[in-house]
């Protein structure tokens, strides 16, 4: 796991150094995050929100890499219980040619961790580390040359925490600034 993200990191680096040209270029973004975890084995799901941001090298008009970071909080917890969840996710985002237009849906694989969080008043705390992916998509809507609205994004986010796999989704939605693109 950690070679895997060290070898996406270097791919992000390479990509950041190299020559602007035509098509190429990066962008950052600001999100709102809202994800449903469902822990399986008969347990109940529990709501997270939070926010996101991410990073993306592109080497062509359509084809880049994202590096993205996440958290959020847990909300409907009894009192004196707190719960947080932070996703650290690398990999490949394609952009879909259409027609001009101010609409630019993707698609997108990410692979990386997601460190679960909990606390008690008065009885301690722990945390967990786990393989984490999201597949999905999303569209991004134009407003000014470098400035985007991410109108959504959806994503099935798989996580394996203690021998357990967990079947969740997130959504979100914010802004995407736009460099050489």
């Amino acid at each position: 796991m950690r070679k895997l993200l060290i070898a996406c990191g270097l791919i992000l680096i390479g990509a950041v150094s190299a020559r602007a040209q035509e098509n190429r270029g990066f962008e950052v973004s600001g999100t709102y995050q809202y994800t449903r975890f469902n822990p399986g084995n008969g347990a109940d799901g529990v709501n997270c929100q939070g926010g996101s941001g991410s990073a993306g090298a592109y080497f062509t008009a359509h084809i880049g890499v994202i590096g993205e970071v996440g958290a959020c909080k847990v909300t409907g917890l009894p009192s004196g219980a707190s719960a947080h969840d932070v996703s650290y996710l690398f990999g490949p985002r394609v952009y879909i040619p259409m027609n001009r237009g101010r609409i630019f849906p993707f698609v997108q694989a990410l692979l990386g961790g997601e460190r679960f969080s909990t606390g008690f008043s008065g009885l301690g705390s722990g945390s967990s580390n786990a393989f984490a992916s999201a597949i999905g998509g999303g569209a991004d809507v134009t407003l000014t040359r470098h400035l985007s609205l991410r109108a959504f994004q959806l994503d099935y986010l798989y996580t394996h925490f203690n021998s357990a796999s967990q079947n969740n989704f997130r959504l979100q939605t914010g802004l995407v600034y736009r460099f050489g693109r």
